[in-house]
């Protein structure tokens, strides 16, 4: 006569799904949490064994997911199971129970295999995913089994949580595979993006390269006639052209503006790396300050002591930086203002800051401030390309430096300063580089 359960005592069967719902969801991927299921449901009903199958994609056969309690002979001969009449019965959406699978003409394995592995009866429970049959939930005992509706009810739950794991996992995937195919999209736009900005900086230096010339030009032959060596001019002729001059300045400021950025884009900072030290870089950028504050009665004060770690950088570019700071500082300081250059070493790097007294920047304009041709609200009427301070980060950052803003200064509590940093030359350079300390222009 079959058991009248699988277990004498009575079984809390909701313990249990609570207790292989807590070790399945404990794991992180699908293979582990199926293995969980299978052992967790034999032990909770005292089987032999229990094994999961999952329907491939033709739906033509099973692929074992996971299994428990059967020996390595009998996995190896039902890793791939062709759809028998029990797997054609449960995938219809309805449990079946096989009381003796060694007599049973539904299953598909020869009964002496079914008889050397010791198993008398199987529990045959579909796995549900929005309403679709992907699998099968096999629950193998070693004696003739009566299950009741109880343990049918609880093996069905079991399969709802192997199903669960399953549809999570494949919208893991789809999700990640989605995510993979978005990637290489982004890659292959970003990748195109670089490639039309290289034509564009390349193009906008040879235009231009190509425009600088005739305009130097004519701006040569206003000075030739503004000096008086072609002539007399009346005073309407002299105001014309020395507008015009004005205009041909601020477009050939332009021009080098355009094709300084097109060089540090396309990487000639770092062809002009020497080992050089930032106080004697400082010199000629000074020098041209000084002669503009004289001028508008701005103090200029400078803290740069001369032994300080050297760094790596391009001389040109470094000059280039202090110039473009200077100067913003002397054109946004008024008359009787302040302005301090600081050069100092801290934590490894060489923390340089250049303070002023003058308008400041509005707070709105402070994260947009180094961006092209962008100008400061309360800087609209003054003269400038709007590429200044682009200029001076791009370079800053090609020196692997950073640099930021701050209005109103600190120190002060008026007007700006402007902060940037720059590693120390802590490692030798490379071949046909120069070791110098580079004297100022």
């Amino acid at each position: 006569m079959p058991d009248a359960s699988l277990k004498k005592k009575t079984f809390d069967y909701y313990k249990a799904l609570y207790a292989i719902a807590s070790e399945v969801d404990s794991m992180e991927a699908l293979e582990k949490e199926l293995a969980a299921l299978v052992k967790g449901t034999a032990e909770a009903m005292g089987a032999k064994g229990c094994s999961i199958f999952l329907l491939t994609e033709d739906g033509a056969s099973l692929i074992r997911g996971a299994s428990y309690g059967i020996s390595a002979r009998y996995i190896g001969r039902v890793w791939t199971v062709e759809l028998d009449a029990l797997t054609m019965e449960t995938l219809k959406g309805e449990p079946r129970i096989i009381r003796d699978a060694t007599t049973d003409p539904r299953v598909k394995q020869h009964h002496a295999q079914i008889k050397m592995e010791g198993i008398a009866s199987i529990a045959s429970v579909p796995l549900i995913v929005q309403g679709k049959v992907i699998g099968v939930l096999r629950l193998y005992t070693d004696r003739p089994t009566e299950f009741s509706a109880a343990d049918v009810a609880f093996l069905s739950g079991v399969a709802n949580l192997g199903a669960s794991a399953i549809s999570r996992d494949q919208v893991i995937t789809a999700i990640g595979q989605q995510y993979e195919h978005r990637l290489r999209e982004k890659s292959e736009e970003l990748a195109k993006l670089a490639e039309a900005r290289n034509k564009l900086i390349e193009s906008v230096s040879v235009v231009a390269h190509d425009l600088k010339a005739p305009l130097a030009a004519i701006q040569s032959y206003f000075g030739v006639m503004l000096g008086g060596y072609a002539g007399e001019l009346n005073e309407k002729q002299r105001q014309m052209i020395e507008r015009s001059s004005i205009r041909i300045d601020g477009l050939l400021n332009l021009i080098s503006d355009l094709l300084d950025i097109s060089r540090i884009e396309m990487g000639q900072v770092a062809k002009e790396m020497e080992t050089i030290s930032l106080p004697d870089i400082l010199k000629g950028p000074l020098e041209d300050a000084k002669t503009l504050v004289d001028k508008q009665n701005i103090v200029l004060t400078v803290d740069a002591p001369p032994d300080l770690p050297p760094v790596r950088g391009s001389p040109a570019r470094l000059k280039q930086v202090f110039r473009n700071l200077l100067g913003n500082a002397v054109k946004f300081t008024p008359g009787g203002g302040t302005i301090s250059v600081k050069i100092s070493e801290s934590d490894g790097e060489i923390v340089c800051k250049v303070r002023d007294t003058g308008i400041g920047i509005p707070a709105e304009d402070i994260p947009r401030i180094f961006n092209d041709f962008y100008r400061a609200s309360n800087a609209k009427d003054i003269s400038g390309t709007g590429l200044g301070l682009s200029i001076v980060k791009k370079i800053v950052e090609a020196h692997k430096g950073e640099i930021q803003a701050t209005s109103p200064c600190p120190e002060t509590g008026k007007g700006s300063e402007f902060t940037f940093t720059l590693p120390l030359a802590d490692f030798p350079p490379t071949q046909g580089e120069k070791e110098i300390s580079t004297q100022a222009n």
